[in-house]
């Protein structure tokens, strides 16, 4: 019965992980050199596996505390900034979240610090509101959204406005990406685990009556 019940639970989950996407350079520690930090423009594929889409942005060094890793980004360099990449090998009708770190340019520009993340054509606005960061503790806050894929590939970017000015964007860092189980699979392994469960008790009465 057990070795069933694990047959029928990997059954479930390994379509998932089959099917797993992630975001390259999600922490963007792969790219020049920044030094303490470097603008780069429009086009610039100065971050590996990333394009500035328009506008500038900072990529981050040395100059502020990075959530994951050294390296981090300020979405307006000189000019207000978009950042991008295609992520690949989705399933179209399915609920992918993507979750990433955000902060602020503790260096000026008034707070909530805002942006706005794409994902497959759809768009959600983010917001950063601790005025209190700096560049020794950014403060970085985690937040997510789930967007439907509608094909095997999707653009993700992430844009700066105009609440911090010009030059004090939101920060960046640490962006993963996840299927949505579908709620038929989490039935089945939260019924699984507790057909296991239930056998596992089954057995210690049995080992104890015995």
């Amino acid at each position: 019965m057990r070795k069933l019940l694990i047959s029928a639970l990997v059954a479930v989950t390994l379509p998932a992980a089959a099917g797993a996407v992630t975001i390259a350079n999600g922490s963007f520690e792969n790219g020049i050199d920044p030094g303490s930090f470097t603008t780069l423009g429009a086009g610039s594929n100065g971050i590996t596996d990333w394009t500035v889409l328009g506008g500038s942005v900072d990529y981050i060094g040395s100059y502020w505390q990075a959530s994951d890793g050294v390296r981090s980004v300020d979405l307006s360099g000189n000019a207000i900034g978009t950042l991008g990449q295609v992520v690949t090998g989705l399933t179209a009708g399915q609920s992918y979240t993507v979750t990433f770190d955000v902060s602020r340019n503790p260096d000026g520009g008034v707070t909530p610090r805002t942006g706005v993340f794409t994902a497959g054509g759809q768009t959600f606005n983010f917001s950063y509101s601790d005025a209190t960061s700096n560049r020794a503790n950014m403060k970085w806050e985690t937040v997510s959204y789930s967007f439907l894929a509608t094909g095997s590939s999707a653009l993700i970017s992430f844009a700066s406005d105009s609440s911090g000015g010009c030059c004090f964007g939101p920060a960046l860092d640490n962006v993963r990406i996840a299927a949505v189980p579908e709620p038929a699979s989490w039935a089945m392994m939260i019924g699984g685990f507790a057909l296991l469960g239930a056998a596992a008790r089954r057995r210690r009465s049995n080992a104890v009556f015995a």
